[in-house]
């Protein structure tokens, strides 16, 4: 045996007192049959017990190919070494010297197995590859997508049934082809040739199927050993998009959607929610910010204005300037004036140096103009200058001021019924009003609650470091059908104090306020009360829903009492018969 072969590199030995050098030999397969799948399930099953003696890792390799461990049966079949060819054992770690002296004393060896143990433990072995490679076919087998393997030589070697479906072939069709002389142009040969991946590539079938593509090249010891192509059918998909095309006001839309989307996924990402009137809003926001008209954003007090007007900005090309906001309503009708346009050094008491206005600061910008139903009508008149010429002056200045800034105002207040009452510019209005953008109350939007809980839930328990990480279902409904008269804002704030009194890691009813329960309460009987309306039953069915409704929200049969204007033991005995004694104090 050649025994001698190879040498040692990478460092001192073990005698030295330090790591032991790697170790590589030679070894000359004798076995007439060359390494087969029962020889390599022996060879993994020694290395597995070398391995564990010497505590080293063993690699091996041919003549042309890089090292890999010698663990896998299918990395030493496609070594395919004959016999009398060579292959170079190495070993890493441990007594290694040692451990590739008997490895390669057993490759060069008989490959007899004396021992009935050791034959047991390369059946189990090959069991195990066995079920491996079967699993994986029910996979491939499984899976929707067509599947094509070709070999170096262009010969198809496997496709899964889905590949056969789509392409309309049998197997006979199809194993075996050489796709050099059945597709010689195609993208398979293509890959092959070059070993350059195609992604995503369309093909059209003489039967009017329409195909996409992704055809990768299958590298082994940085040789292309061939190509694998996964094919889906898009025909349906491209009929659905014709007929679409065929509405042109559809098309429009859908394509409007397209790029609403990929603006909304950062310069929206704070407005929360997917319900019809959320997609609605986001998409006219959207169009809003390609242009560089004024916009009027318009909703009650908490649906987030401010989100929608920073959205606007972030998304126009103008999100590289400034986006400036003011509180129209939070600042004095006297001080208002300086605050958007500026003043000069002495143009009033206090002003002991110039000051920029708002304006001035939001030069190739945006300003946001929040509350502007609460602007007096003097400033009305200097705010519209602005609007229509571009330029202002500073309080107590002779120099005109000229400014690039773009225009959004927000107000929760009924512009129209001002005007008709005098106190709001109709000039003024019409000039605000270019673009409406008109935000849903979060009662219009009741789907959106979950998504909105989940985000503040998140958000909160991260600012207060709560560990809160959810909330039952009979809380969430609750809040479903709370009426938030404050809006999104309200939620936020809800959220905030319940996980900020909270022991526990999940919400229940009992951690909401007691008002959101009252309300919900209220909205059940409301319910109950249009259900009488509709439909005619029993008169205990009606009964028993007055007493427990009154329960509900009096908590004691006493406070009941009083409510329903009936004795105490008449809603104790009622309770008591229609089973709503439980959790109610006497």
């Amino acid at each position: 045996m050649n025994s001698n072969r190879g040498g040692a590199f990478g460092g001192r030995t073990k005698e030295d007192g330090l790591v032991g050098m790697m170790v590589e030999r030679e070894a000359v397969i004798h076995n007439e049959s060359g390494i087969h799948v029962r020889v390599a399930a022996m060879i993994v099953q020694k290395a597995r017990e070398l391995s564990q003696q010497y505590g080293c890792t063993f690699f091996i390799r041919n003549a042309h190919s890089e090292r890999c461990e010698m663990h896998s049966l299918m990395k030493l079949i496609a070594l395919k070494v004959g016999a009398g060819d060579s292959v170079f054992v190495s070993a890493e770690g441990g007594e290694n010297e040692a451990a590739v002296q008997e490895m390669t004393d057993f490759l060069e060896g008989d490959f007899e197995l004396h021992d009935r143990t050791e034959e047991r433990k390369v059946d189990r072995l090959l069991h195990e590859n066995a079920l491996m490679q079967e699993r994986l076919q029910m996979i491939l087998e499984a899976v929707q997508d067509g599947i094509c393997v070709v070999e170096a030589t262009g010969e198809v070697s496997y496709v899964n049934p889905s590949y056969l479906r789509i392409v309309h072939k049998t197997p006979e069709m199809v194993i075996g082809q050489n796709v050099y002389e059945s597709a010689p142009h195609g993208n398979r040969c293509g890959v092959l040739k070059s070993g350059v991946a195609r992604i995503g590539v369309l093909s059209h079938k003489k039967d009017g199927t329409t195909l996409v593509a992704n055809v990768n090249p299958i590298f082994v010891d940085g040789k292309i050993a061939g190509v694998v192509s996964v094919v889906k059918d898009i025909t349906e998909i491209q009929n659905l998009m014709q007929r679409l095309s065929q509405v042109s006001a559809k098309a429009e839309y859908l394509e409007q959607e397209l790029l609403r989307t990929k603006k909304t996924a950062t310069a929206f990402a704070n407005y929360i929610g997917k319900s019809g009137k959320v997609v609605d809003v986001l998409a006219l926001a959207s169009k809003a910010a390609d242009s560089s008209a004024t916009v009027l954003v318009r909703g009650e007090s908490g649906t987030g204005k401010e989100v929608i007007a920073e959205g606007i900005h972030y998304a126009s090309k103008r999100r590289r300037g400034p986006f400036i906001r003011v509180n129209c309503g939070a600042i004095p009708g006297t001080l208002l004036e300086s605050e958007l346009f500026g003043h000069e050094k002495g143009a009033f008491t206090g002003a002991l140096k110039r000051k920029l206005g708002k304006f001035e600061l939001a030069n190739h910008g945006t300003i946001l103009l929040d509350e502007i139903a609460e602007m007096n009508k003097s400033m009305q008149v200097k705010l519209l200058r602005v609007l229509q010429q571009k330029e202002f002056d500073r309080v107590g200045g002779e120099e005109t001021i000229h400014v690039d800034v773009r225009v959004i105002a927000a107000t929760n207040r009924d512009l129209e019924d001002m005007v008709k009452k005098g106190e709001f510019r109709e000039d003024l209005y019409y000039r605000l009003n270019v673009i409406p953008i008109i935000l849903p109350p979060l009662r219009e939007r009741v789907d959106d609650i979950p998504l909105l809980v989940e985000h503040f839930l998140e958000k909160i328990s991260a600012e207060s470091g709560k560990a809160v990480r959810g909330i039952t279902p009979e809380a969430m409904n609750l809040l479903m059908h709370y009426r938030w008269p404050g809006n999104v804002r309200e939620l936020e704030n809800v959220m905030e104090r319940v996980i900020t009194l909270m022991d526990q890691e999940t919400i229940t009813v009992s951690a909401l306020p007691s008002y959101i329960k009252g309300d919900a309460a209220e909205q059940e009987m409301g319910a109950m009360s249009v259900a009488i309306d509709k439909t005619v039953l029993p008169w205990p069915e009606y009964e028993k829903k007055i007493i427990a409704n009154a329960l509900a929200q009096c908590g004691s049969f006493n406070a009941a009492a009083k409510q329903l204007q009936l004795t105490h033991k008449t809603v104790a005995a009622k309770a008591r018969k229609y089973g709503l004694v439980k959790n109610t104090k006497v």
